[in-house]
């Protein structure tokens, strides 16, 4: 595949069709990104200012109440460090994912989806961006259900019968 030629049949850009049927658009996974991101802030806030938050409640009356809401905040303020650690993860991979489905879009790779197999296949500097756009992009490595998406369809059909 030479230049930028979108196959014929190829989706509009910014969508990419996978294997199985599905369509991601781009723009709905970079809109997941904002929203993520916002949340990590307030969880690393949360994370940070356990102190802040203890000294609303020095004065509640009850001593009781103090030291229950003093383990709750401690709880919740390490919980929140634990948690904003996490997502930063999947901020980190969700712009990636965006960059590499991009990239395929722009390149008309068929039936991308991220691994990292793929992800190492796409061009990364001039010279691959040039053997990709000349002489085309190495197959893309199938999509292959993992055993936990199998256990979830198993079970997404399943009726309680009470």
């Amino acid at each position: 595949m030479a230049g930028h030629d979108r196959p014929s049949g190829a989706p509009e850009p910014g969508v990419i069709d996978g294997s199985d049927g599905y369509a991601i658009e781009i723009a709905d996974v970079k809109g997941l990104i904002a929203p993520l991101e916002e949340s990590v802030v307030a969880a690393k806030a949360i994370a940070r200012n356990q102190e802040e938050l203890t000294s609303y409640i020095q004065h509640c009356g009850a001593p009781e109440i103090l030291e229950s809401g003093k383990s709750f905040l401690a709880a919740w303020s390490f919980g929140m460090g634990q948690l904003s650690e996490h997502a930063d993860e999947v901020v980190t991979r969700l712009y990636e994912t965006v960059a590499a489905y991009a990239l395929a879009d722009l390149l008309g790779v068929k039936n991308f989806w991220p691994s990292d197999e793929n992800i190492a296949k796409l061009p990364g500097g001039p010279s691959s961006k040039w053997v990709a756009e000349n002489i085309g992009v190495p197959d893309m490595e199938p999509y292959k259900e993992s055993a936990l998406e199998k256990l979830a369809r198993k079970y997404a059909d399943f009726e309680d019968e009470s």
